[in-house]
Protein backbone atom coordinates (compact mmCIF):
# COMPACT_ATOMS: atom_id res chain seq x y z
CA UNK A 1 0.00 0.00 0.00
CA UNK A 2 1.32 3.41 -0.99
CA UNK A 3 1.57 6.06 1.75
CA UNK A 4 -0.86 8.96 1.32
CA UNK A 5 1.92 11.54 1.22
CA UNK A 6 3.62 9.70 -1.63
CA UNK A 7 0.39 9.62 -3.64
CA UNK A 8 -0.11 13.35 -3.10
CA UNK A 9 3.50 14.00 -4.13
CA UNK A 10 2.91 12.07 -7.37
CA UNK A 11 -0.28 14.00 -8.09
CA UNK A 12 1.42 17.35 -7.43
CA UNK A 13 4.32 16.40 -9.70
CA UNK A 14 1.94 15.33 -12.47
CA UNK A 15 -0.03 18.56 -12.05
CA UNK A 16 3.17 20.61 -12.36
CA UNK A 17 4.07 18.86 -15.59
CA UNK A 18 0.50 19.28 -16.83
CA UNK A 19 0.42 23.03 -16.18
CA UNK A 20 3.98 23.52 -17.44
CA UNK A 21 3.33 21.88 -20.80
CA UNK A 22 -0.01 22.86 -22.29
CA UNK A 23 0.77 21.41 -25.70
CA UNK A 24 -1.11 18.36 -26.94
CA UNK A 25 2.06 16.30 -26.79
CA UNK A 26 2.79 17.38 -23.23
CA UNK A 27 -0.71 16.46 -22.08
CA UNK A 28 -0.47 13.10 -23.84
CA UNK A 29 2.82 12.33 -22.08
CA UNK A 30 1.39 13.34 -18.71
CA UNK A 31 -1.65 11.13 -19.21
CA UNK A 32 0.54 8.18 -20.18
CA UNK A 33 2.76 8.63 -17.14
CA UNK A 34 -0.24 9.07 -14.85
CA UNK A 35 -1.88 5.88 -16.12
CA UNK A 36 1.40 3.98 -15.78
CA UNK A 37 1.86 5.20 -12.19
CA UNK A 38 -1.73 4.39 -11.23
CA UNK A 39 -1.49 0.87 -12.63
CA UNK A 40 1.91 0.25 -11.02
CA UNK A 41 0.82 1.42 -7.55
CA UNK A 42 -2.53 -0.32 -7.83
CA UNK A 43 -3.26 -3.84 -6.56
CA UNK A 44 -0.79 -6.20 -8.18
Amino acid sequence: MVPERFSIFILVTIWRFYTASETHVGIKIVKTVAIHLLTSIGPS
